[in-house]
């Protein structure tokens, strides 16, 4: 019986690769998944990464039904694109992040109303950040 990888010795066997080996793997995954994509663009410091962002998340908002959020918020589309919005604050584009949720924020309210969702709440600190400054 094999025994899984845990996290520090994931982490352990990928900080011994070569750095192409590891390029290559990441833009495998960013090839099959739109969000590692853009995370990995705005990292790089693209603004190309806000256009994308803000169409993902409008896209998801749009797609989002309260009544069916999943269990696990990794399943989750829009917890996942809130999740960016904060990685794309992180690398510099907090203006921009801020306005993308600051829409993302009105289409939720026309669509949902003023619930009480985490996703709103998220959306609501994401909108302001800008202001706490």
């Amino acid at each position: 019986m094999t025994t899984p990888l845990d996290d520090a010795a994931l982490t352990a066997f990928l900080e011994g690769q070569e750095t192409a080996w590891l390029a290559e793997q990441l833009m495998l995954i960013a090839d099959e998944d739109p969000i590692t994509r853009i995370r990995l663009t705005g990292a790089a410091g693209s603004e190309t990464a806000v256009d994308d962002a803000r169409a993902a998340v409008l896209s998801a908002v749009a797609d989002h039904h309260p009544d069916e959020v999943p269990e696990d918020s990794d399943d989750d589309p829009l917890h996942r694109v809130l999740d960016l919005l904060d990685d794309l604050a992180d690398y510099g584009f907090d203006d921009e992040t801020s306005d993308i949720a600051d829409e993302a924020r009105e289409i939720y309210v026309t669509r949902h109303g003023e619930d009480d969702s985490e996703h709103l709440a998220r959306l609501h600190s994401l909108a302001d950040a800008d202001d706490d400054e």
